[in-house]
């Protein structure tokens, strides 16, 4: 009963957050893991030891442990998959909406909570480390909660509210060390409202205080190691900011969205405008307090500013540490000051009105325009990856440059791969000084890593080796490389009698390019047969003359345009085809491209002789 009750006078706030969470859990495992996300789950590997994963996170990570702990014990509930971790996130990120609206509560009233829960309900940068397992949307979540208690403090400094907010203070700094950045700011308020106390609640505020820095610090004690050595690096990987690196940063935050900024930009005009109209007040604890607007301003521009000040100070002094990801903590601030701007809009209607357009703006943002539940926007090593373990009949060793990460996907309960951590120049030049090594080999990398060997390599590739196996996906890659000398140069057609233009089993095909340059010459196209999958059909595209076919050497080519161009029932993403082939070894005469499709498990076989010709 005293749910439904609770329903019935929260109904907004329900319907908020059940959008919250439709949001959040639709497709929340769509996207590949990247490779902070597999660092996540290398990390916390149930598998560990429990001493042995605190080791495994100094060394891995320059985060606190915390995150890790509770995901690895989720792990062996649930299952170590990329799903129970996205999920973790995603009530994480449930939740976070709730405690905002308990923020914007405590700050102003009720109101602006829903207004705050309902702006970040749609907020992009929210939504996405809403759905990435990494410990950010915790580091927003405990950064709200502790703001929440410090003010609940402030309010009635005694020890409840002092435990609480030590406890969460420490939570928030278990989930990123920029938390310090957050907590230095609130210290540095409760430093101003201890000077405004009363001379007689002096001592028993500073005691409160203190209690609750002494509790945030006894329980930081076990990641005070992985502390200080973060803080002992003098390079890393972030970039030196530039001067508009805040700017770049505040419009991350909403997408890159003009509409939505254009409105952000006079809701907060409108923000400090309300703030100018303040009139002048003898400057008290309680007169600040009172004056919500002014108590606003004490608790979020301070922060703000603190929070954006000294890492860019730092960024310039020792070692860049700037990254939007880091600044989730000034979130909160940011959307409780447009909140606070809309409630000015005395009239209920505009109110609304902002608020449906600033709704509109940003799902069309998320939705239509950047495509996020359905566009690819995270590196695919999962379909990397897949590519090898469904196309994998023997046991090739996978070289990757990322080799680290690898195991995660082919060294588990399901498949068993020999994984090398080497560049592709290095591999090869061990064969280069070692002959017995000459071995048919898969290799995958990405994120920035494209296929870009050395000349040297290049040669040493050419001469010995073929790419029968091709995958090209979002910033990620896989190639099979054969043995050249195991290629067949010829397939044998003969089973087609008197060949026509269509034999065998009908396909759909197209060939898109073909060219002949200096007798090298380049096709490419796709081709399938129809109802079923494309996964397992064996693809050549051959030169045919007086009946008798030379194989031109072919890769297949990831064309998941071809699935949903045509609305296929099956996926047939692996239909594509790229050959070269230099026709100066042919005999002379004419020469007609063809296409032949063998697929042994629908036992169907198709043959179907183009309208290209080459003559020599």
């Amino acid at each position: 009963m005293k749910a439904i009750q609770y329903i019935k006078q929260n109904k907004f706030l329900v319907l908020i957050l059940l959008l919250a969470s439709i949001l959040r859990f639709y497709h929340a495992d769509f996207q590949s893991i990247w490779l902070d996300e597999i660092h996540t789950m290398n990390e916390a590997n149930p598998k560990v030891g429990f001493v042995d994963l605190y080791s495994i996170i100094t060394t891995g990570e320059q985060m606190p442990p915390f995150y890790f702990y509770s995901l690895y014990f989720l792990f062996k509930i649930f299952g170590y998959t990329t799903f129970v971790a996205r999920i973790y996130s995603a009530i994480i990120g449930v939740v976070s909406v709730f405690s905002l609206y308990l923020l914007g509560k405590e700050i102003m009233n009720k109101r602006v909570g829903l207004i705050a829960a309902f702006i970040i309900t749609v907020n992009p940068f929210h939504l996405y480390y809403s759905q990435e397992a990494r410990p950010y949307i915790f580091l927003f979540l405990f950064t709200v909660l502790a703001f929440y208690y410090l003010i609940k403090f402030i309010k009635l400094p005694n020890r409840k509210s002092a435990l609480y907010h030590g406890l969460f203070a420490a939570l928030m700094l278990y989930s990123h060390f920029f938390g310090l950045f957050v907590l230095f700011a609130q210290y540095l308020i409760l430093l101003l409202f201890l000077i405004l106390s009363e001379k007689g609640k002096k001592t028993q505020f500073f005691i409160n205080a203190f209690i609750s820095g002494l509790l945030t610090f006894v329980l930081f004690i076990p990641a005070i190691n992985i502390f200080i050595k973060v803080s002992e690096i003098t390079q890393f990987w972030i970039p030196a900011p530039t001067l508009d690196v805040y700017t770049l940063i505040f419009k991350e935050f909403f997408g890159n969205s003009e509409n939505v900024l254009a409105l952000l930009s006079l809701i907060f005009l409108f923000y400090f405008i309300k703030l100018s109209k303040e009139k002048d007040t003898t400057i008290t604890y309680n007169s600040i307090i009172n004056n919500k607007m002014i108590f606003s301003f004490v608790i979020l521009i301070p922060t703000t500013v603190v929070v954006l000040l000294i890492p860019l100070i730092r960024s310039y002094w020792s070692i860049p540490m700037i990254i939007s990801r880091y600044f989730i903590t000034v979130l909160p601030a940011i959307i409780i000051m447009i909140s606070i701007a809309i409630y000015q809009f005395k009239n209920k209607i505009i109110q609304l009105g902002i608020l449906v357009l600033f709704v509109i703006f940003s799902l069309t943002d998320i939705v239509v325009v950047k495509n996020y539940y359905m566009g690819v926007s995270k590196a695919q090593f999962r379909e990397s990856t897949n590519f090898i373990i469904n196309n994998s009949s023997k046991n090739e060793p996978v070289v990757s440059s990322l080799g680290w990460y690898m195991p995660y996907f082919l060294k588990n309960d399901k498949v068993n791969f020999e994984i090398v951590d080497k560049t592709l120049d290095a591999y090869i030049s061990e064969m280069q000084q070692d002959s017995t090594k000459i071995k048919p080999f898969w290799f995958t990398d990405g994120f920035g890593r494209d296929y870009k060997p050395s000349e040297a390599t290049l040669k040493f590739l050419n001469d010995n080796f073929y790419i029968d196996k091709n995958y090209d996906g979002f910033q990620a890659w896989t190639k099979h490389f054969i043995l050249l000398k195991d290629v067949p140069t010829t397939v044998d057609v003969s089973k087609f009698k008197n060949l026509q233009q269509y034999n065998g089993d009908a396909f759909m095909l197209n060939v898109e390019t073909f060219e002949n340059v200096n007798n090298i010459v380049n096709t490419s196209g796709w081709a399938y047969f129809k109802d079923q999958v494309s996964a397992k059909t064996v693809m050549y595209i051959l030169f045919i003359k007086d009946g008798k076919a030379t194989r031109l050497m072919t890769q297949k080519v990831i064309r998941a345009d071809v699935t949903s161009y045509f609305k296929n029932d099956f996926n047939v993403d692996d239909c594509g085809f790229k050959s070269t082939y230099d026709v100066s070894k042919l005999e002379p005469g004419k020469y007609q491209l063809s296409i032949y499709l063998i697929d042994k498990e629908t036992k169907k076989e198709g043959l179907v002789l183009t309208d290209k010709f080459i003559e020599k």
